[in-house]
């Protein structure tokens, strides 16, 4: 049988006798009462050793979360797939830096049907643009 916990001492100094022993005996409740995390009971889902506290609605998240190496992929764009290239109002302290001779930065025309466009920069400080057609890179 476990041990009782004996009420609190409250009418004793907080450095006395009574209430370091009553400490003591609440550790050693706490200690006893411990468990293996994979050992408690009515676990849901997964197997023995692999159980997590997600809610089903933060699983399904995590299953349908974008992988990260869509970023690098063709179609990919800052950890973005093709469908989700949208970005509003960002501001950067930074310089926007293109790390390939095949890439520049990609601008869109005010045309009644705009075009876009890649301006890229040649060994000598050269701009060059290049029309890229009516449908977005």
């Amino acid at each position: 049988m476990a041990d009782i916990l004996p009420p609190v001492p409250w009418d004793m100094p907080p450095t006395s006798f009574e209430w370091t022993d009553w400490y003591a005996k609440l550790r050693k409740q706490i200690n006893d009462a411990s468990t293996d995390h994979n050992q408690l009971t009515n676990i849901q889902g997964g197997t023995a050793g692999e159980y997590y506290h997600l809610t089903q609605a933060q699983s399904t998240a995590l299953a349908t979360a974008e992988n990260t190496t869509n970023k690098n992929a063709v179609s990919g764009y800052a950890g973005l797939n093709s469908v989700s290239r949208i970005t509003k109002g960002v501001d950067t302290t930074d310089d926007v830096i293109v790390d390939l001779a095949t890439k520049g930065l990609v601008l869109k025309d005010t045309a009644g049907t705009p075009h876009y466009w890649r301006v890229t920069i040649s060994t000598l400080g050269v701009l060059t643009t290049t029309d890229l057609g009516t449908t977005k890179p």
